[in-house]
């Protein structure tokens, strides 16, 4: 599995910009929000355009302001067994290389 992301998405510690997507089916977005607002989240609807954002998959997502991350694979989990929780943007143990372009147009590539 290979992530390719923009330099701009690099942080020394999972949490540090503040905020985590949660892709989320549309019945789900009122549960989901609760249980997100439980563990200690703030929860928004993404928008675009004034409009609510729908993902390819025509799922919601939800960001989620937050503080530095304890344990991102903790978390991860957490939300993950959330019905109607489909993804998350932490992405914990998923690839197998990361190619981050830098804004010089050079590709650094991450190994696990």
């Amino acid at each position: 599995f290979v992530v390719l992301v923009g330099y701009e998405k690099m942080v020394k510690r999972l949490g540090d910009r503040g905020s985590i997507p949660v892709e989320v089916v549309p019945f789900g977005v009122p549960l989901v929000t609760t249980k997100l607002k439980a563990l200690g989240l703030k929860p928004r609807v993404r928008e675009n355009d004034g409009k609510e954002f729908i993902t390819d998959n025509g799922n919601v997502i939800l960001d989620c302001a937050v503080k530095r991350i304890a344990s991102a694979a903790r978390l991860d989990r957490e939300l993950l067994a959330i019905p109607g929780v489909v993804g998350t943007g932490l992405f914990i143990a998923m690839a197998d290389v990361v190619l981050v372009a830098e804004a010089s147009g050079k590709i650094r590539v991450l190994k696990r």
